[in-house]
């Protein structure tokens, strides 16, 4: 006698069934890209080291005069970088309430604990040096043509190789004892599901309050707001990470989020050419050693980009996986936080004492201006990058074929 198939409600369909990784793909581009539209270009760290610097300079510490950091005129509806992180938590928070799958998740062994702090402190550290995150370091610099993307890319995927390994050393010990977990009954399920959509529309309608009230002094933080919930929803229901992306190929062999980020990198990059095209004309006329996008190439940044990769591995996300997990709940992810941004600031001593040497040496190298124009690079950025998505296919099936 065949099983009766329980077919999904619309409750099911539209709020707790995960989404691929290329509809998050598709969704976070569209977010980042509306967020340059109307602000500029999608950042996370940045915010953070602020914050670390507000909180060292309760000590007493000149954080300007130590970092390099002036904290004096920060305003935070003034400043996307930190109204977009938090609305990447809220927005994570907010999709797990109205699925009905928040809950607290406990570190099992202080070995995690352990792992998050030397984690955050790297990621900070890291990103400082690195002149950004996997965020605003690579996902928003290599669709604008940017070199040092692409290296950033090369070093931070060297990085979460090495993280993968030392994760290891972090890992609790293996307990046969299984765990006491208490099952609810149908109608504790149903009280929970009340309570948790109940929430998650009290925090929707408090974000509405405050956005009424800052919108006259901050016109632009509502958007800048609901943007950054739109990045967090996205990230948190389709479980897109790119510490994974960077780390799964060499520690399970799986990519298929490894070739969803690299499907977001080339729809950022149609978007950009575009952009670029009305910014600096096809035959980059308008195109100066100012106005031209991406970090300088340097040792710093290649060294940065590499302990920024150690460091999300050991945390257990990156810059933007960060406010995802703490908005789901991730107890490691909240002892992450705080040695994030303490990493950052301080960071900020070391930035502040190479720069003008030879370890911060180097030049910007907008690609466009390599390769004779914005459509030349266009197809060759995106050759590239289909080059790397079948690449990643391939080390899939072959790393598969070695288990079978």
């Amino acid at each position: 006698m065949e099983e009766k198939q329980i077919q999904p409600t619309l409750y099911d369909i539209v709020l707790k069934k995960e989404w691929s990784y290329y509809t998050g793909s598709v969704l976070i581009v569209i977010f980042a890209m509306a967020l340059c539209m109307f602000g500029s270009t999608w950042g996370v760290s940045g915010a953070l080291g602020m914050w670390g610097n507000m909180f060292l300079s309760l000590f007493g510490i000149d954080t300007k005069a130590v970092f390099g950091t002036d904290t004096s005129t920060y305003k935070f509806f003034a400043n996307q970088a930190s109204i977009t992180d938090i609305g990447i938590l809220l927005g994570a928070l907010i999709a797990c309430l109205l699925a009905a799958q928040w809950k607290i998740r406990n570190i099992k062994h202080y070995k995690q604990a352990l792992a998050a702090i030397i984690g955050g402190l790297a990621m900070g550290i890291g990103a400082k040096m690195a002149g950004g995150c996997n965020i605003g370091g690579l996902f928003s610099q290599l669709p604008q043509f940017s070199l040092a993307a692409w290296f950033f890319l090369v070093f931070v995927f060297l990085g979460a190789t090495v993280g993968g390994k030392l994760l290891k050393l972090f890992m609790p010990p293996v307990s046969n004892k299984r765990p006491n977990r208490k099952r609810l009954t149908a109608e504790q399920k149903a009280r929970n599901k009340k309570i948790q959509i109940i929430a998650a529309c009290v925090i929707i309608v408090l974000l509405m309050i405050v956005a009424f009230v800052v919108a006259p002094t901050y016109p632009n933080a509502p958007l800048l707001m609901v943007i950054g919930i739109g990045l967090g929803y996205a990230l948190q229901r389709s479980r897109f990470c790119f510490t994974a992306a960077y780390r799964d190929p060499g520690l399970t062999g799986e990519t298929k989020l490894t070739r969803a980020v690299i499907v977001a990198f080339a729809l950022s990059t149609i978007f950009f050419f575009g952009k670029h095209a009305g910014t600096f004309g096809t035959d980059l006329s308008k195109l100066t050693a100012d106005n031209m996008p991406g970090n300088v190439i340097n040792i710093q940044m290649c060294l940065g980009a590499f302990i920024f990769g150690i460091g999300a591995v050991l945390a257990g996300g990156c810059a933007s996986g960060t406010f995802v997990r703490m908005g789901e709940g991730y107890v490691q992810l909240w002892i992450c936080f705080p040695f994030f941004c303490l990493g950052n600031a301080v960071a900020g001593a070391i930035t502040k004492a190479t720069a003008g040497t030879w370890f911060t040496a180097g030049s910007k190298v907008y690609l466009p201006a390599v390769f004779g124009g914005l459509v030349p690079a266009l197809i060759i950025q995106l050759l590239a990058l289909l080059g790397l998505w079948i690449l990643a296919w391939w080390w899939e099936g072959k790393k598969r074929s070695s288990f079978n």
